[in-house]
């Protein structure tokens, strides 16, 4: 019996490999994929910001890395001791306002100067809701737990979205003539926001990448919303909110992506990376000081084997 259509995406008609540099931006659909790509020794620079899920706020964060300006502390807060950005995720904070400046710009700088020189730019769109921050007149990566009065809460528009990245490619295209841009949409479910309006957020996400991809070059779309809402298609894919896809799912996924992008010997080389990696993560019992010699020793020789083979490893 057949339980999943086992979509097969189109090969892309370019490869991506271990010698690339990747930068990926966006929800936390980004991190899954990020993840994976940092244990199979990809060159690459994931959520330098920390987790953003709404596309107005990546192209705000993006464009401000263009800029040679420093941050305006008016963005900042401060909470339970530590200050934070509103146009950062919750993971980028100081102990001071100075500290967290010094910080956000010298993250700005990364990313840019990695921008120039980077071949793939994967972006994922988690939301098209986006929480506007009234009096700083700006729409946040993240509320911090701070009063709802001082935020609305506004659904963006395609025909913006669309308008404001056809711009953020020109920009980035002409820093970066070889750059190229993979779209996804994050498959988790915003259920707070309601099971109706996620649909809707979904789907103007989509509609929009769509629609910046028929106006670009070098541009492209990774379908990894579609293969978990319409080609799995079960909550047994899910973890237990019901929301965020499960370790298998992301797995699946990895599978569809590696299949789309990576040749033969990329695809083979992570196998063997991924031995390399059971290995390491393997804990010996206390006492076993043979076995525990033993699984040093092929630990070793995998990696001296990785090593003679592929040169450019970081083993």
């Amino acid at each position: 019996m057949q339980f999943h259509l086992n979509y097969t995406p189109k090969k892309s008609d370019f490869e991506i490999n271990h010698h690339h540099k990747i930068a990926l931006i966006g929800s936390c659909f980004a991190e899954n994929i990020g993840e994976l790509l940092h244990e199979n020794k990809f060159n690459i620079l994931l959520n330098p910001n920390g987790i953003i899920f709404n596309p107005k706020t990546i192209l705000d964060v993006i464009q401000k890395s263009f800029k040679n300006t420093s941050y305006n502390a008016s963005i900042l807060i401060k909470q339970n001791h530590l200050v934070y950005s509103f146009l950062h995720h919750s993971s980028i904070n100081e102990i001071s306002e100075s500290e967290l400046v010094k910080k956000i710009n010298g993250v700005n700088y990364h990313l840019f100067n990695y921008l120039k020189e980077a071949d793939f730019l994967m972006l994922t769109f988690g939301s098209a809701y986006a929480y506007y921050q009234k009096e700083l007149n700006v729409y946040v990566a993240n509320c911090h737990k701070q009063h709802s009065d001082i935020f609305e809460k506004k659904l963006l528009h395609f025909d913006e979205l669309v308008k404001d990245y056809l711009q953020l490619i020109q920009q980035l295209q002409n820093i970066n003539p070889k750059l190229k841009i993979i779209f996804t949409v994050s498959p988790v479910k915003y259920l707070k926001d309601g099971l109706e309006e996620n649909f809707i957020s979904k789907s103007t996400l989509r509609l929009a990448i769509d629609c910046i991809i028929s106006q670009t070059k070098n541009c492209f779309y990774f379908p990894a919303f579609e293969l978990i809402t319409d080609d799995l298609r079960d909550y047994r894919f899910y973890k237990e909110d019901l929301a965020h896809p499960n370790q298998q799912a992301i797995e699946y996924v990895w599978q569809k992506f590696s299949n789309t992008f990576f040749n033969i010997e990329t695809i083979l080389l992570n196998k063997q990376l991924k031995k390399l990696n059971v290995a390491l993560n393997h804990r010996v019992l206390q006492g076993k000081k043979e076995e525990l010699i033993k699984h040093q020793n092929y630990i070793l020789k995998l990696k001296e084997e990785l090593n003679a083979k592929y040169s450019f490893l970081d083993l």
